[in-house]
């Protein structure tokens, strides 16, 4: 698919309701055409099967929310080797400009067991970045694809460790930590009872934690007594 047609598409599925509700989301900083999920997915698979690296390599900042993601999800729908995805990626990571392109995206990752060590050292040099959006993207791809009992230990001191430049790397953080919560408890309950987080990024993991219907009740009520004023 060439732009043009990848926009032409874009712009037939968009409706204009949609549009105002995704809009009070704040998904990205570029202007939102309305497209919903299935839609949008459905796009991006036909953009992995022809012209995906032509496409990602013509983005431009001007162009709209859904055509950016359109490219982000095609580099993972695509045929190709872990080390032209982490390419592209790194072509894309400048327009990842709003939470819900960085997590669409992430939530679009899928790997082979022969990837993951590679891609592994690839999200930790995004983590560590400093960047908001970078460090969000490292953050939530562990979230989706790393939160085992051979990475949980690293994952742990990898959120103690990194800057969080940003809410959104912030809330990514957070995030993250509470999935771990779910799946490690024990572990992650050690963990937040000694660690150097900031107080935003340790309150709202809490907050998280105690939102979720995965966590038991009276872990919930002690992390309620362990919130830092």
């Amino acid at each position: 698919m060439t732009k043009d047609e990848v926009k032409s598409a874009l712009l037939s599925l968009a409706e204009e309701d949609y549009r105002k509700f995704s809009e009070k989301l704040n998904p990205s900083e570029s202007r939102v055409l309305g497209v919903r999920s299935p839609a949008m997915r459905k796009t991006a698979k036909a953009l992995a099967k022809d012209g995906w690296r032509e496409y990602t390599d013509s983005l431009d900042k001007d162009d709209s929310y859904e055509e950016k993601l359109a490219a982000g999800m095609s580099i993972y729908y695509a045929k190709t080797d872990i080390n032209e995805r982490i390419k592209y990626t790194e072509k894309i990571m400048p327009f990842i400009d709003g939470w819900a392109v960085c997590d669409s995206i992430c939530s679009t990752i899928r790997l082979k067991k022969d990837e993951r060590e590679t891609f592994w050292s690839y999200l930790k040099e995004c983590a560590a970045s400093g960047e908001e959006f970078r460090t969000r993207f490292g953050l939530i791809a562990m979230l989706h694809e790393y939160i085992d009992g051979e990475h949980i230990d690293d994952i742990l001191d990898i959120i103690d460790n990194i800057s969080y430049n940003g809410y959104y790397a912030s809330m990514g953080g957070a995030w993250l930590l509470a999935d771990c919560m779910v799946k490690f408890p024990e572990k992650t309950y050690e963990y937040m009872q000694d660690n150097k987080l900031d107080d935003w990024v340790y309150n709202k993991a809490i907050t998280k934690m105690r939102e979720s219907y995965r966590v038991d009740k009276a872990m919930k009520d002690e992390l309620k007594t362990m919130m830092r004023k």
